[in-house]
């Protein structure tokens, strides 16, 4: 067993490194709008490859493997500041092979604010392969500026590599899609690349590489550990800034709901709650 933790680790860190090598880029549009994913902000962040309802806020290609529709609500706020406040809410609803996805994201405050609508379709192309694509719909509001209406697009990649063993392609904004006329800055494009791999029955290992334009790149690692039948524990860090990543979950027949936060040494807590709804199967 300890070798084999061994061995992933040093796939997982090479993977890494190769990806901040070559300088991909990466982004979602959680870049647009800060996380509001509990399970993901406990993780370090990572967010493309959980293969349940909160991928439609990151890489819907994973929604290919959901099982049951289900609604997720969350809300983060950074640094205890009600400014810097985030909620979303998104739903997702399986079929024979594709998925339908749709989200709604709000941050800021009443001089600020970013508003997100999007919806997305999955697709199987093979039992172990899944291709996903994402419409964006984004308004930032400023008092004394107005507001700013964007459309942009997203497209993933999921693929099933072994049982334990996933990875995952990510793309925002590949279109070059511009800020608007309050700003000359384009709305950040990149690529994301991620692989999770369960060590065992109650461990999962999780890690990501990302790097926006024109900023440093980034690391996404995190453990979960299933101690019991409904209860989650999990721990993780990205870097660039640093920030150290902590929280749980319990189920409880189709409710889920997962608290965490991220911690940063100089600026401190960022809380999070996500709440999930799994419907029965008919």
């Amino acid at each position: 067993m300890t070798k084999r933790i061994l061995a992933v680790a040093f796939l997982l860190l090479t993977f890494q490194f190769l990806i901040l090598t070559l300088s991909l880029s990466r982004c979602s549009a959680q870049s647009f709008i800060p996380n509001s994913g509990a399970r993901s902000v406990a993780l370090g962040f990572s967010e493309h490859l959980f293969g349940d309802a909160y991928s439609v806020f990151a890489n819907p290609a994973s929604l290919a493997w959901l099982e049951k529709p289900t609604v997720v609500i969350g809300s983060s706020q950074r640094f205890f500041m009600k400014e810097l406040s985030s909620a979303g809410a998104g739903f997702a609803y399986p079929m024979k092979n594709s998925a339908l996805g749709l989200n709604l994201n709000y941050y800021g405050f009443s001089s600020f604010s970013r508003k997100c609508g999007a919806i997305s379709y999955t697709q199987k192309i093979t039992e172990n392969i899944a291709f996903a694509a994402k419409l964006d719909y984004l308004q930032t509001s400023i008092n004394e500026y107005g507001i700013n209406n964007a459309v942009t697009g997203e497209l993933g990649v999921a693929v099933k590599v072994t049982k334990d063993l996933n990875f995952g392609m990510h793309a925002f904004n590949p279109f070059l899609v511009s800020g608007g006329y309050f700003t000359d800055e384009r709305i950040p494009t990149g690529f994301s690349l991620g692989l999770n791999y369960k060590l065992a029955d109650q461990l999962l290992l999780i890690a990501e590489s990302s790097k926006e334009l024109n900023s440093p790149g980034r690391l996404h690692t995190g453990l979960e550990y299933k101690p019991a039948e409904k209860i989650f524990l999990r721990g993780g860090f990205s870097t660039h800034p640093f920030e150290y990543g902590f929280g749980l979950g319990f189920q409880f027949k189709n409710w889920m709901v997962d608290a965490a936060s991220a911690y940063h040494v100089q600026l401190g807590y960022s809380p999070c709650v996500t709440l999930k709804y799994s419907f029965s199967k008919k």
